[in-house]
């Protein structure tokens, strides 16, 4: 991480004591803008990917071409339904109870530097908020007949953090309305991840759940160890300035 983090520091330090090229214009003190369109990708499989929603962001202009902002990402809401394993059997459905807690919720400081008329430069450090997704009460259905095995994992990823750089176009329309595009391209931790489950093993006798058997099939065969990655961002923004 350390490593990482000296790496984008150079191109940092080169952007923002860069001299400005001639043909400035004047900005307004405070940015206010929304990004409701975000794609995000990361380079490094498997890894953990950072779900796309809107983001809000708020910048003030410690001098005319240098700001200093916030930008919060709204995330996803949690959510409930009912997925299935494959099977090979067109007799056979494996069902279960799938919920997640609020996800890809995060909180970004940015600073930023004009370069030339609307076109800056930034950088960016943030964090992803923690959560949860449980999968719960398999149900095996053959036929007319369904049997339940009373199952409970819980995944629990942890806080983790994110830096990046990038170069975007800000312009102001009007005396205040605002339009904005950025690049970002930086490094995004994989984050710890804990299992938790919970099962009645009298209920199995000497056999285990099913989703506890695929759980260990699935790590045995396949490198399932989300890893730390480099990641880039494309934001399209509008709002206004005061």
């Amino acid at each position: 991480m350390i490593k990482k983090i000296r790496i984008l520091t150079i191109p940092i330090l080169l952007i923002f004591s860069s001299p400005l090229l001639p043909n400035d214009v004047e900005r307004k003190k405070y940015h206010f803008l929304i990004s409701p369109w975000i794609i995000n990708t990361t380079f490094e499989k498997p890894s953990r990917e950072l779900d796309s929603s809107v983001n809000l962001q708020f910048l003030y202009g410690l001098t005319n071409n240098l700001y200093l902002g916030v930008t919060y990402g709204i995330g996803k809401n949690g959510d409930k339904s009912l997925e299935s394993f494959p099977s090979s059997s067109y007799f056979t459905s494996r069902i279960y109870q799938f919920s997640t807690s609020k996800n890809s919720e995060t909180f970004t400081l940015n600073l930023q530097y004009f370069i030339w008329k609307f076109v800056y430069t930034s950088f960016n450090i943030g964090i992803e908020k923690g959560f949860s997704v449980e999968r719960n009460n398999l149900a095996i259905i053959r036929a007319n007949n369904i049997t339940p095995q009373p199952f409970s994992m819980k995944t629990i990823f942890d806080d983790r953090t994110f830096s990046s750089i990038g170069i975007g176009f800000r312009h102001e329309l009007s005396s205040s309305i605002l339009i904005a595009f950025e690049y970002q391209r930086g490094y995004i931790e994989a984050g710890k991840v804990n299992q938790h489950f919970t099962y009645n093993p009298d209920y199995y006798v000497n056999n285990l759940p099913y989703m506890l058997e695929n759980f260990y099939l699935n790590n045995i065969l396949n490198d399932t160890s989300l890893k730390n990655s480099l990641y880039q961002q494309f934001y399209l923004s509008a709002g206004f300035a005061l």
